[in-house]
């Protein structure tokens, strides 16, 4: 995890050496990783600490083959759907992979475009707005906002007629004559979510 690598699925033990399994899971999830995780033990007791964390399955030994089939073709299910959330793109350190969803809103300066994250972090992207904007634009939520930005519907906080507000407390302006289809675009995308 601390490369950064994509994982399908993660499959713990609630004991884990000295670790607690559950702390693991925390973890997991604090880092943003959104893949699926199957508890497979021998302790019923820690089950509700599992499923604190988002957990597919808690499944008991000894172990039910078809159980585990099931839970497993859960997890492609699940694993593909968050899939299909994330985008390539291409760095200064090389082709990243980055979850749609984690996106705030991206800024265009000099042939790039500068994606600010959730987390805070930021991304240098060599793309035009346009290009970036078709990619983004596959996973629904996005709005182009004038020639420099683009931003992810689910990170609004509000709107004026003149600005929008993300939850980061980044303000952007809205072009004149753009405001009305922004916030069309704001109010369909909550009531589709």
């Amino acid at each position: 995890m601390d490369e950064e690598k994509i994982f399908d699925v993660f499959i713990l033990d609630v004991y884990i050496g000295e670790e607690m399994g559950t702390d693991l899971a925390k973890n997991i999830r604090k880092r943003g990783i959104e893949s699926p995780i199957v508890f497979l033990t021998t302790s019923v007791e820690h089950a509700p600490q599992g499923y604190e964390t988002g957990t597919l399955r808690y499944l008991i030994k000894p172990l039910d083959p078809k159980k585990l089939y099931e839970a497993m073709e859960a997890a492609i299910q699940q694993a593909e759907k968050i899939l299909e959330r994330l985008i390539r793109v291409k760095t200064e350190n090389g082709i990243e992979s980055i979850n749609a969803n984690h996106i705030m809103y991206s800024e265009a300066h000099d042939h790039y475009q500068y994606i600010t994250m959730n987390d805070g972090g930021t991304l240098k992207v060599r793309a035009t707005v346009s290009e970036l904007f078709t990619t983004l634009a596959k996973n629904g939520g996005f709005v182009r906002l004038g020639s420099s930005y683009i931003i992810n519907l689910r990170n609004i906080k509000n709107l004026s007629s003149s600005e929008v507000h993300l939850y980061n407390n980044t303000t952007i302006p809205i072009p004149r004559g753009k405001y009305a289809e922004l916030k069309k675009a704001f109010w369909d995308y909550q009531c589709e979510g």
